[in-house]
């Protein structure tokens, strides 16, 4: 499939890695079909998650686990339904950045990760009940 991206031009993606987000993005409910994209290597971040419904929006992407070694949050059960999550499932977590004119001030969203169901491919965006920074310098890696 072949699709347009705000950074990249065109690019040739399999259907089989577009990311369901049902209810959308917080500010960005219409969108609900993303991808990940690695120019930086396979499976290496920061990633793109470029919108396939609007070409122009793309969001900087981290693991958080990359700050926080055991990073997690408590997924209440409405998501779990939603997402389809089960006990097997595999999760994953993404932090959006924020990057400043100043790079070296780039912070990562801890609070309201992003949380895939790596097993269906369907996401959501939560507000953790734990204690994470909304703004966790992304220069720093220890705990927030």
């Amino acid at each position: 499939m072949l699709i347009k991206t705000r950074d990249f031009g065109e690019i040739d993606i399999s259907e089989n890695v577009i990311i369901n987000f049902p209810n959308g993005i917080y500010a960005f409910e219409e969108d609900h079909r993303f991808v990940l994209l690695s120019p930086c290597g396979e499976n290496k971040y920061p990633m793109w998650l470029q919108s396939l419904d609007n070409e122009n929006l793309c969001f900087i992407v981290f693991d958080p686990r990359e700050f926080v070694a055991d990073y997690a949050v408590t997924i209440d059960e409405e998501t779990k339904a939603a997402l389809d999550i089960k006990e097997d499932s595999v999760i994953d977590y993404l932090s959006m950045a924020v990057i400043p004119d100043d790079y070296l001030k780039t912070t990562v969203n801890l609070k309201s990760p992003l949380v895939v169901n790596s097993n269906n491919n369907k996401a959501a965006q939560v507000i953790a009940q734990e204690n994470y920074p909304i703004k966790f310098p992304a220069l720093k890696k220890e705990e927030p």
